[in-house]
């Protein structure tokens, strides 16, 4: 259950004052901490069963008893639980110093090894072709237009895909060409500008589907599925799938990708890259970049710019014209 005003998240370990107040001063901040939010229920139910009322101190011994826990799990599962409980214990220390930090490491290093599949501009030309012409579905003659539509928007704008599959008809201003991102990561709402053929084909989008479902009030779904219900995420993976295929874009399975998340990362790149291209200049856009993105820092669009063969050419050639006169050539004897 999710808290709102008036309404106080209950937890009942001796603890739970702590971790209630823990929980707001996060939602403060700006997380929305929803899924945290039952993974706090689930180490308040085990510190309940662990504490003494009269001292309730979390030792080494009760936090190594709760990340045994449900060893199934996978590593970055239990990652990210360890994660929360270190913050939960850093809170709680602050006035209980014989609280144990559980070390970072315990569970030993986990390592991301997943790179982001990043597009070069040939596959993102046929990536975009391959969306316009995507088929209706069997049972959705819906799908071709609002899926196409949704992975086009992904690419061209760099939208979180719930920040994309969560726009209702009232965030989408079509005259002017621009989104309305309501609390998106971290509780940020921003103005999303769109290109003008982005928006053209926003526009038929939403004509194809009030041609279906007729008009619909501004509060429902921009990017509805085949009975008016919100698109959801696992069907627009299968029909990202199809486009990939149609595009010549080979998908390497599960965990491997290009996953749909690689739209932001493509789109990051290759606004990176077009900058370089017209001699930008780079400490005022990126600032921009991360308003755009929605990100709360430079450190966090920096999680998006990788290196790619199209970016590197456009590094070298910039960085050649103003410095290349300082490395010369040694002729041998």
């Amino acid at each position: 259950m999710n808290e709102t005003p008036g309404q106080k998240t209950v937890f009942v370990s001796p603890l739970g004052s702590h971790i209630h107040r823990f929980l707001q001063f996060k939602r403060a901040a700006g997380n929305r901490y929803q899924e945290e939010e039952r993974e706090l229920r689930e180490v308040d139910r085990f510190l309940a069963s662990q504490l003494a009322a009269s001292d309730p101190v979390i030792n080494e011994k009760i936090l190594q008893g709760y990340l045994s826990q449900n060893s199934p799990l996978s590593l970055k599962t239990r990652q990210t639980r360890l994660s929360l409980l270190r913050q939960l214990c850093l809170f709680v220390a602050l006035e209980e110093p014989r609280t144990a930090i559980p070390p970072s490491r315990v569970l030993g290093i986990c390592r991301n090894l997943f790179v982001p599949r990043i597009f070069t501009r040939a596959e993102a030309r046929l990536f975009l072709q391959a969306c316009a012409c995507l088929p209706k579905g069997k049972g959705s003659p819906l799908r071709g237009m609002v899926h196409g539509t949704a992975l086009m928007l992904l690419y061209l704008t760099g939208l979180r895909l719930g920040e994309a599959l969560s726009l209702n008809l009232e965030d989408v201003d079509l005259r002017q060409g621009v989104l309305k991102i309501l609390r998106g990561k971290f509780g940020k709402s921003r103005l999303v500008p769109m290109a003008p053929d982005l928006t053209s084909r926003m526009q038929q989008c939403r004509r194809f589907i009030e041609r279906h479902f007729g008009l619909r009030p501004p509060n429902d779904c921009f990017f509805p599925g085949p009975k008016g219900a919100r698109c959801t995420k696992d069907a627009l993976r299968y029909s990202f799938r199809k486009v990939l295929a149609k595009a010549a874009i080979p998908w390497l399975g599960p965990g491997k990708g290009p996953r749909l998340h690689d739209l932001r990362h493509s789109f990051a790149v290759h606004r990176l890259s077009l900058w370089y291209e017209q001699e930008a200049d780079l400490g005022t856009k990126l600032p921009l970049l991360a308003t755009y993105l929605g990100h709360v820092s430079l450190f966090s669009s920096q999680h998006y710019l990788r290196l790619t063969e199209d970016l590197l050419g456009e590094v070298t050639r910039r960085y050649q014209s103003r410095f290349g006169y300082l490395i010369t050539e040694r002729r041998s004897r």
